[in-house]
């Protein structure tokens, strides 16, 4: 499926339950977040679900969550399907997402990408992310072990 230029963002609701599930499972294979998780993100939590969608057909998501009195907003995932990939998309949302954090008063944006993840962590230096911690044995691994990641963090008034 071509994707254009200029899906829609918008924010997610229950009625995308099944296509934000489908997105996860394809793009995570290892630690993809049930149908239950992503009801209660959408539903629930205190946070920011963003779909992009190209007709009528989610492509790509991602999630910011808050904690009430903190200026730190957490992007807990990010996620762009295979045919979206390659075309911006995950830069447009993670500016989306910047943006709604600032609206709600957070002065710094964090996550964390798999060591082994260079495309994420591409994402995020060319975005103005800098890596400040290593976290051992924070991903599952393929192997049935575990795999080290990095925070990362960036400063949204910059």
């Amino acid at each position: 499926m071509p994707v254009t230029p200029s899906p829609i963002i918008r924010a997610a609701d229950l009625d995308d339950l099944a296509g934000v599930h489908a997105l996860e499972q394809a793009c995570f294979v290892l630690d993809g977040q049930s149908r239950r998780s992503l009801r209660h993100l959408i539903a629930r939590a205190h946070g920011d679900f963003l779909v992009a969608v190209v007709d009528d057909v989610i492509v790509a998501d991602v999630i910011v969550l808050y904690r009430r009195g903190n200026r730190v907003a957490r992007l807990y995932s990010i996620a762009v399907g295979a045919a979206a990939r390659g075309q911006g998309m995950a830069r447009r949302l993670l500016e989306h997402a910047h943006t709604q954090a600032v609206a709600r008063g957070c002065g710094v944006m964090r996550a964390e990408a798999r060591l082994s993840n260079g495309a994420s962590r591409g994402l995020f230096a060319d975005a103005g992310y800098r890596e400040i911690a290593r976290l051992v044995d924070y991903y599952p691994g393929s192997d049935g072990g575990h795999e080290d990641g990095v925070r990362l963090e960036k400063h949204l008034n910059n």
